[in-house]
């Protein structure tokens, strides 16, 4: 992974816990690849999260 200063983290699902704390359940955290393309992690708490698949994007038509 690259440089965390370099990272854009974007927080989609925070919770509160039962002692009133705020919680990210989801993030994702992005940066440029210096080789071209992006880097990507996924960060996801378990109590929340039960599993993210990764499906690639099926670029233009539908039903080929």
């Amino acid at each position: 992974m690259v440089n965390p200063k370099d990272l854009q983290r974007i927080e989609w699902l925070n919770y509160t816990n039962a002692s009133a704390q705020e919680l990210v359940g989801l993030a994702v955290e992005l940066a440029e690849d210096p080789n071209g393309g992006v880097q990507m992690r996924v960060l996801i708490d378990a109590n929340v999260v039960s599993g993210v698949t990764v499906v690639p994007l099926q670029q233009g038509g539908c039903c080929d």
